[in-house]
């Protein structure tokens, strides 16, 4: 009896910890729109590994007007955890969403709540994996 008990008390430990290190489940989003309410609420919970799910593996992100850019995942959380320090929620409003098979033209308007910061982005977004993910982010449409 004291050796199930052990058993027992070592298989919950196990369990426990075994969902402890599992990963967070990121939902994939089903539209262009769901994929912008999302970062939003990324942005706003600071959660740079939620935002990063949102970008293909070599995805671009347009930087300035001279074209440089970030490109993948990586190179690009670095270039967002920046402005993860501005205070207010981003909202953002899907004006134009193209969509042909699983590639979409999208252009978007967005600002940030008590802030000045505000923009016109121009994105490309592929459905992969099932999801929609930026492709090209233009968040200042150059």
């Amino acid at each position: 009896m004291r050796i199930a008990k052990i058993i027992v008390t070592a298989l919950v430990f196990l369990a426990f910890s075994v969902a402890a290190e599992s990963p967070v489940e990121y939902p994939k989003p089903q539209t262009p729109s769901e994929l912008h309410g999302l970062f939003a609420q990324y942005f706003k919970h600071k959660d740079l590994q939620g935002l990063s799910t949102l970008f293909a593996a070599d995805a671009k992100f347009i930087l300035d007007d001279k074209g440089r850019a970030a490109i993948g995942r990586k190179a690009i959380v670095s270039e967002l955890e920046k402005y993860l320090g501005v205070k207010g929620e981003m909202q953002t409003l899907s004006k134009s969403v193209h969509i042909n098979g699983d590639i979409a033209l999208v252009r978007s308007q967005w600002k940030i709540s008590g802030t000045d910061l505000k923009g016109t982005a121009l994105e490309v977004m592929q459905y992969q994996n099932n999801g929609w993910v930026y492709v090209i982010d233009n968040p200042n449409g150059y």
